[in-house]
């Protein structure tokens, strides 16, 4: 009888015991937290992946289409002087043609380093690109041939585009607001040694 009268008293000190019947209480700013680190993860991987994307898994045929985004890009140093270089890379200067330099960048677009140059006059931008390394392919037609130079023309994303070799690189040249008789102007002149200025109805206006 004794050990009977003793059964109710072990079960219920064994259910007061457990603790894993009541739910578990989790801090909210520890979850908020968690949400913010996750947040940044994931963007830190997206930006990553864009990066990546311009830097690795580009062909020499897509180079010149690349560059061209770029120059909707902002500028993040400072212009050169004339005779200076971007990242080892001698750009051209049109201060001459009456363009005011607005700053410059250097990026990599596949396995190419790219140094450009921005330009401003009357409120249009026109952006001017070296690539490194051998030549790459140019879209589009050839539209002009100063001195043996062939410039190809393209439009890209809305954007005219001219693309030519120089020094064993390729140069770009593109604007979405430039009129193309000036870009094609400036192309000549700065291809031809006989050419001091564009012509007064193209390269500035």
């Amino acid at each position: 009888m004794a050990s009977e009268g003793m059964t109710p008293t072990l079960d219920a000190e064994q259910t007061q015991a457990d603790p894993a019947s009541g739910p578990v209480q989790r801090d909210p700013r520890k979850t908020r937290i968690g949400r913010i680190l996750g947040a940044i993860v994931i963007l830190v991987a997206i930006a990553t992946a864009i990066g990546f994307a311009l830097t690795v898994g580009v062909s020499d045929s897509e180079v010149v289409v690349d560059v061209a985004a770029v120059h909707d890009l902002p500028a993040s140093r400072p212009s050169p002087g004339p005779t200076q270089e971007v990242g080892g890379l001698r750009t051209l200067n049109i201060e001459s043609f009456g363009w005011t330099p607005k700053g410059a960048r250097l990026d990599a677009v596949g396995t190419h380093t790219v140094a450009t140059t921005f330009f401003s006059r009357g409120g249009r931008v026109l952006g001017i690109s070296v690539i490194s390394g051998t030549s790459v392919f140019e879209p589009g037609p050839v539209v002009i041939r100063p001195d043996g130079v062939q410039v190809h023309q393209a439009n890209i994303g809305g954007r005219t585009v001219l693309s030519w070799r120089r020094g064993g690189h390729t140069l770009v040249m593109s604007s979405i607001v430039v009129p193309t008789v000036w870009m094609r102007n400036l192309a000549t002149a700065l291809n031809s040694p006989r050419a001091s200025r564009p012509p007064s109805s193209g390269a500035a206006g």
